[in-house]
């Protein structure tokens, strides 16, 4: 048993006027420690120099420290790979890869050959395992190895035996022929003949016998050994056998055709292979982008970037979604909702106390005396609150009259909950925005690292625009809270018009039901026939005439039909002013990011250090490319040999 692991010899053909180099690595066993493996796999041989041939003598120094590094050594120099193995052989695979333009891409693999036992044995297990793996290998041809002993020994039989495609994937080879004895081996004449009808083991592309070296050969040349094959094959009883089928060089040719007749079968499965490979390295190449080793590649970067990002925005800020890919950048629908949340929200939470209704009034006083009717409409909560308030800041003021700082500070009470209102809606409007602007560079600018430095770049302008809709939102808050209450709109002396007449009328109705004596002649002594008197004038006549209850009153209309003004003024303004101004119109973030922009902001070399900072590619994203280019072509050419091996 010389082989203690797997050798798979690699070749590899690569660009032309490339240089040949050869790379050794080990592929651990998969049931070895973590810490193996990482040790397994960082190994490579001392003293070797990538662009040597592969002679005799290096081979052999390659070998040894390989096993020294599988299995194990007491020598100082692999004390760091692992303790020696009870098992005498290894699942860990050496690879030896050869590439050059002038190579052919093939493998072979030499691997232990089987031992004798059974699944108790570790070695025999190990053996088994490593066979069956390479016969699971749809692409590989086996070619079986035996030695002139026992055939029934020859466990090899029995895993072919299960092998689907048996016929057409293996060979055999007879090995060390100049050891059989006459007679008592005649199975192997039956085996080379590879008669159906009368060989032990018949196999569609035959048997081959070769000679070995002897031990006293090992330093003779291979044209040496040749010629004493030759010599051997033409003596004795092996004159009876066809010549093709013995010799290094008839099996040689045999592999060939073998080997020719294997590929073409399988050049469908290759194509479908070789251009999915080929499709996966397309791919990786676009997400990267074209090279950006020079300030003009760098500035044609971000501009087409900015191109793609500003054609998406407009879309996204205009309402023109036919070009957007999903909900997530429909920006102007996005913040649409949010301000009709801001509506709801300023008309449900906009007052701290709420103003009372006509219906509230009527049914307080409609069914109490009337000198009773003025207390108990300033027990109602707001006209208390603002009777109390007009008392506290009572000066020289008539009866009757209000000073002017009552309503003041009366709208800013009214009002205080529109800051924590409108600025909670700002922040969602700016976490719709930033995410507006997230994905739609997402879009434009495929690559993370790119992607993430673009943020960063932009970032200054998303601050700056979320600053001034705050700054433009306290403005509007100290000019509704601090500013005159003031206003043009007819809409308020309308309302406040409309409040008393439907106080008045309310209260009227009610009476009427309550105490239907409302509105009856008035009685005279002596008796006089009067015509009837208005209830509502009466009503009027009886709320109004109390100048304490008239001044809460007309404070509290004013104030309610101020309030429905303003509230709409300040819910349009806070939409246009802030939102629109500065998050949406020709100052928003989401429009700033244009060519027009990187013109200005990266042109020329007085900015080409921040330039090469934004779009500068990461060394490993550059040397990364190019071994994809380098992978393409050779996918690319693998293709057309494969297309072209079909046609020949």
């Amino acid at each position: 048993m010389c082989t203690r692991f797997a050798t798979e010899i690699v070749l590899r053909r690569t660009l032309p006027n490339t240089l040949t180099q050869i790379d050794i690595s080990i592929i651990p066993d998969p049931t070895e420690s973590t810490e193996r493996r990482e040790a397994l796999l960082a190994w490579r041989p001392k003293g070797f120099d990538k662009t040597a041939s592969l002679n005799k003598v290096a081979l052999g120094k390659i070998f040894e420290q390989a096993e020294r590094a599988i299995f194990g050594s007491s020598s100082r120099e692999n004390n760091n790979i692992g303790e020696k193995h009870a098992n005498r052989l290894s699942s860990s695979i050496l690879r030896i890869t050869r590439h050059g333009p002038k190579e052919t891409n093939f493998a072979i693999v030499d691997i232990p050959g089987l031992v004798r036992g059974n699944e108790a044995n570790s070695e025999y297990r190990t053996a088994k395992d490593l066979v069956e793996k390479y016969l699971r290998n749809m692409r590989s041809i086996v070619v079986v190895v035996i030695d002139v002993v026992d055939l029934e020994r020859q466990e090899i039989f029995q895993m072919l035996d299960g092998l689907p495609d048996e016929e057409s994937r293996v060979i055999g080879v007879i090995n060390k022929c100049d050891t059989k004895q006459k007679k008592s081996h005649d199975w192997v004449f039956d085996l080379i003949r590879n008669n159906p009808s009368q060989s032990r083991k018949y196999l569609k592309e035959g048997w081959y016998g070769l000679r070995n070296r002897q031990p006293s050969e090992t330093d003779i040349s291979d044209l040496e050994r040749d010629s004493l094959e030759e010599e051997f094959f033409a003596a004795g009883d092996w004159i009876s056998l066809n010549k093709e089928r013995l010799g290094r060089h008839q099996l040689k040719k045999a592999l060939i055709k073998m080997r020719n007749r294997h590929i073409k079968r399988s050049i469908p499965e290759l194509i479908s292979e070789i251009q999915h490979k080929l499709d996966i390295c397309m791919a990786r190449i676009d997400e990267l982008g074209e090279p950006r080793d020079t300030n003009q590649a760098q500035f044609n970067l971000v501009n087409r970037i900015a191109m793609k990002y500003s054609q998406m925005a407009y879309g996204a800020l205009n309402g023109q979604y036919k070009s957007l890919s999903n909900d997530n950048l429909f920006a102007r629908k996005l913040i649409r909702d949010d301000l009709d949340r801001f509506h709801a929200n300023m008309v449900a939470k906009g007052l701290e106390n709420p103003f009372s209704t006509e219906i509230q009034d009527a049914r307080v006083v409609a069914s109490l005396p009337e000198e009773d009717w003025a207390a108990s409409i300033m027990e109602i909560p707001t006209y208390k609150w603002i009777y109390e308030t007009i008392n506290r800041y009572r000066g020289n003021e008539d009866a009757g009259d209000v000073n002017p700082e009552v309503k003041n500070e009366l709208w800013k009470q009214q009002t205080a909950s529109w800051n924590g209102i409108a600025t909670e809606i700002l922040g969602r409007i700016e976490q719709t925005v930033r995410g507006v602007h997230t994905a739609i560079l997402e879009e434009a600018c495929p690559e993370k690292d790119q992607r993430s430095k673009m943020q960063d770049w932009l970032q200054d302008a998303l601050i700056e625009a979320s600053e001034a809709a705050r700054t433009e939102l306290q403005r509007l808050i100290g000019d509704e809270r601090d500013a005159q209450l003031f206003t043009l709109n007819p809409a308020k002396m309308e309302r406040q018009q409309w409040y008393r007449e439907a106080r008045i009328h309310a209260i009227t109705a009610q009476c009427k039901i309550d105490r239907p004596e409302i509105g009856l002649p008035q009685a005279a002594e002596p008796p006089s026939k009067v015509n009837r008197v208005n209830a509502n004038v009466i009503i009027n006549t009886i709320i109004y005439g109390n100048p304490e209850l008239a001044s809460v009153l007309n404070t509290h209309d004013s104030l309610a039909a101020y309030f429905y003004v303003a509230l709409y003024r300040f819910i349009d303004n806070f939409a246009m002013q802030v939102v629109e101004r500065h998050l949406l119109g020709p100052c928003s973030p989401l429009r700033l990011f244009t060519s027009e922009y990187v013109s200005q902001k990266l042109y020329g070399e007085q900015n080409a250090a921040e330039l090469n900072d934004l779009a500068s590619e990461d060394p490993a994203k550059a040397k990364e490319r190019h071994n994809l280019d380098l992978e393409k072509v050779s996918l690319e050419e693998s293709k057309k040999r494969v297309q072209n091996f079909r046609i020949v």
